[in-house]
C-alpha cells in the first residue's frame, strides 16, 4: 500500500497518499467537496488517453489531485491561505461567509 500512516486514530482522516498512489486512494483522501471535480478531471484524462494513446495526462491529473489532497488536508489553514492569496492578488478580502471553492475560483 502506498499511503502514509494516519495522523492519529482519533483524527478520522484518511491516510495521505504518497507518490504512486492509486487513483482510488487519492480520491478517498480528498475532502468530499473535491471528489466530483476529481472524478471529472480523471474521466477526462482517461478519455483523452484513449484518443491519444498517451497516459501522460492521466499521470499528471492523478499527481495534481494527490498533491491537492495534501494541500487541503487542514481545512482551516487551507481556507486561510486561499483567502490571503485572493486578498494579495485583488487588494480586497473575500466575504467571510464565501465558500472556499468560490474563493479558490478567484485565483
Amino acid at each position: 500500500m502506498s499511503t502514509a500512516p494516519t495522523e492519529t486514530a482519533s483524527s478520522a482522516l484518511p491516510p495521505l497518499p504518497l507518490a504512486g498512489a492509486a487513483p482510488r486512494e487519492i480520491r478517498a483522501a480528498l475532502h468530499p467537496e473535491y471528489r466530483d471535480a476529481f472524478d471529472h478531471d480523471y474521466q477526462a484524462a482517461l478519455a483523452e488517453a484513449g484518443r491519444s494513446l498517451d497516459l501522460a495526462g492521466v499521470h499528471d491529473t492523478v499527481e495534481h489531485w494527490r498533491r491537492r489532497s495534501w494541500i487541503t488536508r487542514d481545512r482551516q489553514e487551507h481556507r486561510r491561505i486561499v483567502r490571503r492569496a485572493v486578498e494579495l492578488l485583488t487588494g480586497h478580502q473575500p466575504p467571510e461567509d464565501e465558500p472556499v471553492l468560490v474563493t479558490e475560483a478567484r485565483l
